[in-house]
């Protein structure tokens, strides 16, 4: 969804490169059937993609390291201790506002593995309504 929100930008097209990884991946998993139905739905493809653990090479190259749950987010720092300062919830950077630590779950965005397809297409459109705001704030980004 982010590759296609960044072409569609007259902005980021060109000026933006993402990548997608995760630190309980298995390298080249392919996507659960119920992503690939849901994308599909939303007129998007993701038969090829392959699942990619994330590297310390990623992590060097990158700009911004944004995770989808608190879990993921400590343990991001805590495999690249020396990269925490350019990692964020995806869900809080955007919504570009802080909550009590005591709400921080409200920023979490479950991993739907092995639900049913309502669980994904739920998640889908919670990760699609982040990236139309991620999108926006990127193009009002001075540095871009």
């Amino acid at each position: 969804m982010l590759d296609e929100a960044v072409s569609d930008s007259d902005r980021l097209r060109g000026a933006v490169k993402t990548e997608s990884a995760g630190t309980f991946a298995f390298d080249g998993s392919e996507p659960a059937k119920n992503a690939c139905t849901v994308m599909y739905e939303l007129g998007l493809s993701i038969d090829r993609h392959r699942a990619q653990q994330v590297t310390q090479e990623l992590v060097d190259w990158a700009d911004m390291v944004l995770t989808m749950d608190v879990y993921g987010l400590e343990q991001m720092q805590v495999m690249f201790p020396e990269a925490a300062d350019k990692m964020a919830l995806l869900k809080q950077f955007v919504e570009e506002g802080a909550v009590e630590k005591a709400d921080e779950e409200y920023y979490n965005i479950d991993d739907p593995y092995g639900e049913d397809l309502d669980t994904y297409r739920a998640c889908a459109a919670e990760i699609r309504s982040c990236i139309e705001k991620l999108i926006q704030r990127l193009e009002r980004a001075p540095e871009i």
